[in-house]
């Protein structure tokens, strides 16, 4: 097995924008940047790895770019395994997506990179980066207490609705679904983050997986990037809640809204009208609620907005 090179580059993106039909786009969110680390394998391989920083909570888009015609590649890292897939068919270029969850813990990780010839020979080359402490703000909340302590009656429908969620993210599929860059669903301030560790009630702590953002009743909610709808539904927890796959086993969800506007099997486009906020579910008031999952990894939807997601074309849009 080959250890391989690092050097890396800081980049900056400008994709937060909130897109409005029929005015002008403005931004929503200060700059933020990402790091470009350029790995190089023994046999001049480059592997490109974008993220704004190795700490738990930031999605990774891994974009190899191999020497000569590939038959196939794949990450192995966290006993999962990231398939490659290739963007356009005249660019030798493959992209994956990779999650560091919200509570890895600190230290150095080791991504195992195969690349499979179009001989069929293959070279495993192995990497390892370094992920850093990352701290998370406590806050105290109080909510209904049936929230904090669900009745008998509801804990199967609880358990039910777990149990959907999980089968829906363990679903990868094969292509990247979405177009361009990320953006916010909605332009209002943030006031909780990614992260925070909650106490409803002076009694259950919780890990708050997503950010929430500061948002009127009946308000428009936007799909942040286009995907297929997996799940447009109400879930006692989450409330109205619609999640959209953007392949490659990335999922961002949209929670406690008023009211769904798509269903489950439809296609949007980044910036798509998807529902309307509310205050559904485990909430104190009418806001949204904005989360981004990679397999079983919970990441910051934050990270989304900073990299450099493909532009879909007519290769790569058509949709499974």
């Amino acid at each position: 097995m080959a250890t391989i090179a690092l050097s890396f580059v800081l980049l900056r993106f400008w994709p937060l924008i909130f897109v409005v039909q029929g005015g002008e786009a403005e931004p929503s969110l200060p700059q933020i940047s990402s790091e470009e680390h350029v790995f190089t394998t023994a046999s001049g391989d480059k592997l490109l790895l974008f993220v704004r920083s190795f700490k738990p909570g930031e999605l990774i888009l891994a974009r190899l770019e191999p020497g000569e015609r590939i038959f196939g590649a794949w990450i192995d890292f966290n006993q999962r395994r990231y398939q490659f897939i290739k963007i356009l068919a005249e660019n030798p270029e493959y992209i994956a997506f990779i999650g560091l969850d919200g509570a890895a813990e600190p230290g150095d990780i080791h991504f195992c990179l195969t690349i499979v010839r179009a001989d069929k020979t293959w070279e495993t080359s192995e990497l390892t980066v370094k992920v850093e402490t990352k701290e998370y703000r406590k806050r105290k909340i109080q909510v209904a207490p049936e929230y904090v302590e669900p009745p008998t009656q509801v804990q199967g429908r609880i358990e039910r609705e777990a149990e959907l969620l999980r089968a829906i993210f363990s679903v990868v599929s094969p292509s990247w679904l979405g177009d361009g860059p990320f953006i916010l669903p909605h332009q209002g301030k943030l006031s909780a983050y990614f992260g925070d560790q909650r106490v409803y009630n002076e009694r259950v702590s919780s890990f708050h997986n997503g950010v929430d953002i500061i948002a009127s009743w009946g308000e428009p909610v936007r799909a942040a990037n286009s995907g297929r709808v997996v799940a447009a539904s109400s879930f006692y927890l989450s409330g109205k809640t619609v999640v959209i796959d953007h392949g490659l086993g990335l999922f961002t969800s949209y929670n406690h809204l008023s009211r769904l506007l798509v269903r489950r099997g439809q296609e949007v486009r980044r910036g798509e009208i998807i529902g309307l906020v509310g205050s559904s579910g485990l909430s104190t008031g009418a806001h949204l609620h904005w989360s981004a999952r990679i397999a079983t990894a919970r990441v910051d939807p934050l990270s989304l907005l900073a990299l450099p997601f493909p532009t879909r074309t007519a290769d790569n849009s058509r949709r499974n």
